[in-house]
């Protein structure tokens, strides 16, 4: 249904029309420009991009004339798209249309200021955590950045935005006695293989649930991470909400060889045998997706009575053990798949108070 002052209509003879603003003649007069389409959402797309695309290669004093929700529609399909994997495309889209379209999405572009992003910032700073709204406005930032590339607006409408300072994540990880404890009840159970594997490799779900046996070298006992398995929204216009994606892992470093302990290779030795799939968590013929083994996950702490601990609590928990035992951080970093070393201490550092108990006791005299 098309909305008030977006200038899109329906014809007699049955197909819909836009008109945008093409240009100005040489005494200051607008001139229009118009597309077609057989319905609404198509014209109101094609009317998007031609809004932004006249006004960006015209040679008088840019201006886009649409909304913010205007703006994020060619951003995401014009740019965005083409730039990052699925995945990536699905979490800017979901925080767009969860946090910014219901706030300033209807703002005219060239009527967005900085009272009213603050204005935003107040607003949505009372539904979400401050590290959540660091992660809306990053997506915010970036779009409006491509905008003042384009020179439809100015840097100075998002440079000096104030954001509440983010707090440090607290990291969850299994206790010692609670990993050996976990570890000693999976190893032979049917659902406990993905458990296994992110307690000894500290692999993300996603890397697990993409593993294939072609990944396993058993002669050299290592693991090679190619891919993630992602699941991520489906265009309205397709039968499903949501549907799984296979890619690349999340960065370069991510693409790495781990180590296989004794106790997974000899868990994954006894596992092929039987195995029909190419994948090594499968049910049965294809893949398991990563909420699946969430659930499964949820069940064998229930059934063992351990706190419900999140599934990625897990790879915290293979990250602290290696930092208890000594091992550089390099090779931790290395481990992870993490992009620098940086990371891995800005992540892991005072994460275990068992370690600083330590410490304390170490430099104490009395």
């Amino acid at each position: 249904m098309a909305k008030k002052g977006e200038n899109i209509y329906k014809r007699k003879d049955g197909r819909w029309e836009g008109r945008y603003i093409k240009g100005r003649r040489a005494n200051g007069s607008i001139y229009y420009g118009y597309v077609y389409a057989l319905n609404y959402k198509e014209v109101k797309e094609k009317l998007v991009i031609k809004k932004a695309v006249t006004f960006s290669t015209s040679n008088v004093n840019e201006r886009f004339y649409g909304t913010v929700n205007d703006w994020f529609d060619y951003w995401l399909e014009a740019v965005v798209a083409a730039q990052v994997k699925p995945s990536t495309f699905d979490s800017y889209k979901s925080k767009i249309d969860c946090h910014i379209r219901p706030t300033i999405g209807n703002i005219h572009l060239s009527d967005l200021t900085s009272t009213k992003i603050d204005q935003f910032i107040n607003t949505t700073k009372e539904k979400i955590s401050t590290n959540s709204l660091h992660a809306v406005f990053r997506v915010l930032k970036t779009a409006l950045k491509y905008a003042e590339k384009l020179k439809f607006i100015s840097r100075s409408l998002y440079e000096n935005i104030k954001l509440p300072k983010a707090k440090k994540s607290h990291i969850a990880t299994l206790t010692q006695s609670e990993h050996k404890f976990l570890v000693s009840e999976v190893k032979n159970l049917p659902q406990g293989l993905p458990v296994l594997m992110s307690l000894e490799t500290g692999m993300r779900i996603g890397e697990i649930a993409g593993l294939k046996w072609e990944d396993i070298n058993f002669e050299n006992q290592t693991i090679t991470i190619r891919r993630t398995l992602q699941r991520v929204s489906t265009p309205l216009k397709e039968q499903f909400k949501t549907h799984i994606i296979e890619e690349r892992p999340k960065s370069e470093t991510s693409e790495r060889v781990i180590p296989l302990s004794s106790t997974l290779l000899k868990r994954l030795l006894n596992d092929i045998k039987t195995s029909r799939s190419e994948y090594v968590i499968s049910n049965g013929v294809k893949y398991m997706e990563p909420r699946t083994i969430r659930y499964q996950f949820r069940r064998i702490l229930e059934k063992l009575r351990l706190p419900n601990y999140s599934f990625h609590a897990l790879r915290h928990s293979f990250a602290t053990r290696c930092l208890e035992k000594g091992v550089n951080i390099a090779v931790i970093s290395s481990l992870m798949g993490h992009s620098s070393t940086k990371m891995t201490l800005d992540i892991y550092t005072n994460s275990n108070l068992n370690e600083e108990r330590l410490a304390i006791k170490a430099i104490t005299y009395l």
